[in-house]
């Protein structure tokens, strides 16, 4: 019987060694010296009954700050065709709602996990007829609720989603604070401050204070919801879509779309927010993106990069079908820093909605 090389047991040991390690990096982040990035995950809402493969209403942009700036990551969800989307840090998870084109009755939100690499897996579906036209999400920490603005009809209004990590199947909401006079679209919360686009004429940001604690009957759950406040925006009429504050850098941007033209449709920053969010009447943006150059048509969502250091803003245009990537800083008639096309797609053209994972801590 002849006798292994005690060499053939370090190279075999050498071998499981760097096996495991490659393994570990498949499903790991990138080996970066520090834990900083920025990951882009748009909502499509193309959805084909019975098509297979079905449409695809999730794709990831990944680094999202990157001199690359493309698609490398898809996932479908549960929803029949995909509407806002809302990444929540804290949980660790994405929200979509659907689309719910007339007819199809797909009044879900699809709660999904994250993995360590940032794939997603379907986790829940809570399902409501109140769910009929949602416009926002956005999580409220102190009481673990998610904020389901749905925005416009008889059931406009706020719907609170209790343990929203974790909801499943019929769940219905605790809280239906309601107000069929409202057109609201977008969804941003600050201290004990709901804010949302008012959609109709004239345009403006709704302010909702002290929603947590707003009351509802003990029989049916509902209460009324009525704006502490409207901020109206200078030039704005009924075409205001989505909002996004920036807490770190007290910024606010709203997509407002155009004419139809290219061109027309226009991004509105507003610097020291916190500030302008105590007043009454007309606010002016700080910089207003629009423009030839811009190519906006109708922008539908938009996003900041909210580190310290982050300098983009992601613009999400459903009737150019592109994902544009600006600057917050930019003004006036600027090209886009980067482009993505999505017309040419095949499974899954229209972006309607955006959200961004930042990270900025170090590696332990």
């Amino acid at each position: 019987m002849s006798k292994i090389s005690p060499i053939y047991y370090v190279f075999a040991m050498l071998a499981l060694i760097l096996g495991f390690y490659a393994c570990e990096r498949d499903d790991a982040e990138p080996n970066l010296e520090m834990r900083k990035f920025t990951r882009l995950y748009v909502s499509f809402e193309e959805h084909t009954v019975g098509k297979n493969p079905p449409d695809t209403n999730i794709r990831v942009i990944y680094p999202a700050d990157s001199s690359v700036f493309a698609f490398n990551g898809r996932h479908v969800s549960q929803v029949w065709g995909g509407g806002p989307i809302y990444y929540e840090s804290q949980m660790n998870a994405i929200f979509q709602a659907s689309v719910n084109r007339a007819g199809s009755n797909d009044t879900a939100i699809a709660v999904l996990n994250m993995g360590s690499s940032g794939s997603l897996n379907n986790a829940g579906l809570p399902k409501s007829r109140y769910y009929n036209s949602v416009r926002g999400m956005v999580y409220h920490a102190r009481t673990n609720v998610l904020y389901v603005v749905n925005g416009a009809g008889p059931d406009a209004g706020v719907y609170v989603m209790e343990r929203p990590r974790y909801a499943n199947r019929e769940k219905q909401p605790v809280k239906k604070l309601r107000n069929s006079s409202l057109a609201m679209w977008g969804a941003a919360y600050q201290n004990e401050q709901l804010f949302t686009s008012k959609t109709s004429s004239p345009g403006g940001i709704y302010v909702f204070e002290g929603i947590a604690n707003a009351e509802v009957s003990e029989r049916d759950s509902i209460g009324s919801l009525d704006a502490t406040r409207i901020l109206s925006i200078e030039g704005a009429t009924n075409n205001l879509r989505g909002l996004f504050y920036d807490t770190v850098k007290n910024v606010m941007a709203v997509a407002q779309m155009g004419d139809g033209n290219s061109g027309n449709g226009r991004i509105l920053i507003f610097e020291n927010f916190s500030d302008l969010a105590k007043e009454e009447g007309t606010i002016t943006p700080t910089r207003v993106i629009t423009g030839a150059n811009t190519g906006l048509i109708a922008p539908v969502d938009v996003v900041i990069d909210t580190r310290q250091t982050g300098v983009y803003l992601y613009v999400a245009d459903r009737s150019a079908r592109k994902i544009s990537r600006f600057k917050y800083t930019d003004n006036g008639d600027v090209e886009p820093d980067k482009v993505i096309n999505t017309s040419d797609f095949k499974d899954g053209r229209t972006p309607v909605s955006i959200t961004l994972d930042t990270r900025e801590h170090e590696l332990e």
